[in-house]
């Protein structure tokens, strides 16, 4: 089903999850979905920002019943296999080693949550072609969507990332943080034709609302 509601997915993966699915892989996605359940007319929230907004902090603090809380971090730090690394290697080569694969299995869970009509809460910069065509094509499905925006200045960004490296041992590339704040604005005002329920917050002020875009 993904790939039909985000023909550009293959520019966000470089392999489907066959190539990557074990049995830790499985229950990672199984427990994510554990007690959920299907609903006639679900609801996809994404919460979109750049590294650093506060993101994670949001979505922890707001989690909603009966929703899966999808998060690429979440996946990667649950990884035997990036915990290991973290300990032999460091922060940035198990980023390096492990982004990817979280990013797959987080897509593979994605399609299995919406293909069994369940509710998510998406944690995502929403900085790229393929989420704009799943917003759009994800209403043919009985879905209705909404975004809660995190605004944050970059070099705030920038600074909090550098702060969780130390404390989190967690690594996010600063190039990375940039390129999405660069494209931000313009996806803000993109994802506004396509769904009329947003809602902006200020990741710098206690997740303070903020007027509409």
């Amino acid at each position: 089903m993904l790939k039909v509601l985000m023909p550009s997915l293959k520019e966000l993966v470089n392999s489907d999850y066959s190539s990557i699915k074990t049995d830790e892989t499985e229950t990672i996605i199984n427990n994510a979905m554990l007690g959920l359940k299907s609903t006639s007319s679900p609801t996809l929230l994404q919460v979109s920002g750049i590294p650093g907004a506060g993101k994670s902090t949001y979505c922890t603090s707001n989690l909603l019943p009966n929703y899966l809380y999808l998060s690429f971090d979440k996946i990667m730090t649950s990884l035997k296999g990036y915990q290991l690394e973290l300990l032999t290697s460091g922060n940035e080569i198990a980023f390096k080693k492990y982004e990817m694969t979280a990013r797959i299995i987080g897509y593979e869970l994605l399609n299995r949550a919406l293909e069994k009509k369940l509710n998510i809460m998406f944690e995502h910069s929403g900085t790229n072609y393929a989420h704009l065509e799943l917003f759009q094509n994800i209403k043919n499905k009985g879905y209705k969507t909404a975004i809660d925006f995190i605004v944050c200045d970059t070099n705030l960004a920038i600074q909090r990332a550098k702060e969780r490296a130390i404390k989190l041992n967690r690594h996010v590339p600063e190039h990375l943080i940039i390129e999405r704040a660069s494209k931000f604005s313009d996806y803000m005002s993109a994802y506004q034709k396509i769904t009329s329920s947003i809602k902006v917050y200020d990741g710098s002020n206690n997740f303070a609302p903020l007027k509409k875009i």
